[in-house]
């Protein structure tokens, strides 16, 4: 099975970022703890102090389903959700080359 590449843009409301940032910072080790993760990182864009993006890589469809489906995840969500300025864009990625 090929390992799934995701990236999840996260779009704080104006002057928010901060505050977003901290809530995903404080949730990286628990995630990359998880089965199956294989890479779980944070970014913020340049310039765009509000918005910021996971770069994530999992071992297998089923662990990101259970990443999705786990508690710890689904009460980060919860506590984030009125800081965004709309749901999350989650993509999963196919390789080309």
């Amino acid at each position: 099975m090929t390992a799934l590449d995701v990236i999840a843009t996260i779009e704080a409301l104006p002057g928010r970022g901060d505050v977003v940032a901290d809530l995903l910072a404080g949730a990286l080790d628990t995630v990359r703890a998880e089965q199956g993760c294989l890479r779980y990182d944070l970014f913020r864009v340049r310039r765009h102090a509000d918005t910021l993006m996971m770069v994530e890589r999992w071992a297998s469809k089923d662990d990101l389903r259970a990443h999705g489906a786990s508690e710890h995840f689904t009460e980060l969500a919860a506590r984030m959700g009125p800081e965004l300025a709309s749901p999350p864009d989650v993509r999963v990625l196919d390789p080309v080359a």
